[in-house]
């Protein structure tokens, strides 16, 4: 199973949104990490979210997942694929949160504008094989209950307990730049104390 899933090559480069640090930072302040607690960031690209992780506590640890073999990562899987969550399960011992900026959609087929919707198989397969929750940054529609997530979202909305409503996030990479409305969203096992979303203003970060 290994071996086949770790032979994953996407057959184009893949576009990607590297997540500003001030983004990330803001999250971890206000979410509750304990002693010895274990990440996976599931799709972590240059790795933005996950140096700021490791930066923030010595405390954690953080494992890193990019299905692009050419990116650093510790593991090189396709995390919409059931298989590939659990093995990194098996491989860590488990972890306590994941935490990222997943992808929307899949790479667009030849001659297509755009690929097929993926980002709610990540966050289904992370808040199953994560032992406290999942935080992601998602965009702003995420929560509109179209047919593919709409029975997940109102089975779990009770269990959602952090939305951090964000300004535009100016995502650049080396080749352009472009500003996404997208916010922090957090459901945690076990939780039924409802939520009260914060606003956070990237003002103080220029």
């Amino acid at each position: 199973m290994a071996k086949q899933l770790m032979t994953v090559k996407p057959p184009r480069p893949i576009s990607f949104y590297p997540t500003r640090e001030w983004a990330t930072v803001e999250l971890l302040q206000r979410m509750p990490l304990e002693h010895g607690d274990v990440i996976l960031e599931p799709a972590c690209g240059d790795s933005a979210i996950a140096q700021v992780m490791k930066d923030f506590s010595n405390h954690i640890h953080v494992f890193t997942n990019d299905i692009d073999p050419d990116r650093q990562a510790d593991f090189h899987y396709d995390m919409t694929l059931r298989e590939s969550w659990k093995w990194i399960e098996r491989s860590t011992g488990g972890f306590d949160w994941v935490i990222g900026n997943p992808p929307f959609s899949s790479i667009p087929p030849y001659g297509k504008k755009r690929g097929k919707p993926i980002v709610h198989l990540f966050v289904q397969l992370a808040y199953q094989y994560a032992r406290k929750g999942v935080i992601f940054l998602l965009g702003k529609s995420f929560t509109e209950p179209v047919s593919y997530r709409k029975v997940w979202l109102q089975t779990y909305t009770p269990e959602q307990f952090l939305e951090l409503r964000l300004e535009r996030i100016q995502f650049k990479d080396d080749d352009r730049s472009n500003e996404v409305a997208c916010d922090w969203y957090g459901w945690q096992h076990g939780h039924s104390g409802g939520f009260i979303p914060e606003y956070i203003s990237r003002g103080m970060w220029f």
